[in-house]
């Protein structure tokens, strides 16, 4: 008798899970101070955006830069690309606020 077919598993798409991994540090964060922000009591805890903003557009590059070589090295592999497409919509969602406070205006 012989054996059962072994399943062939692909390789874990490392690369996204440490990109959102990283995504989640500074994001996080800024969730909390835009959410505690909201409460009328708390207006002064909005000094912690102009100090999370530009760390909010340096991780999204780290993150941003993660995800596209995980998305090469699963493509090249064969491998599993669920988190790198994740980690790539969180690095675009995390540019959003920046463009939206140093981006052109309409007049």
């Amino acid at each position: 008798m012989t054996p059962p077919p072994v399943a062939v598993r692909r390789p874990a798409d490392v690369l996204g899970i440490i990109a959102v991994c990283v995504s989640a540090v500074v994001l996080l964060p800024t969730i909390a101070v835009f959410l505690v922000g909201l409460i009328p009591a708390m207006n002064a805890i909005w000094w912690l955006g102009i100090v999370l903003l530009p760390l909010l557009v340096l991780d999204a590059v780290v993150v941003l830069l993660l995800a596209v070589v995980g998305l090469i090295v699963a493509a090249r592999r064969a491998g599993r690309r669920e988190w790198s497409i994740a980690a790539l919509v969180l690095g675009i969602l995390m540019l959003v606020p920046a463009a939206l406070v140093w981006g052109p205006w309409p007049s």
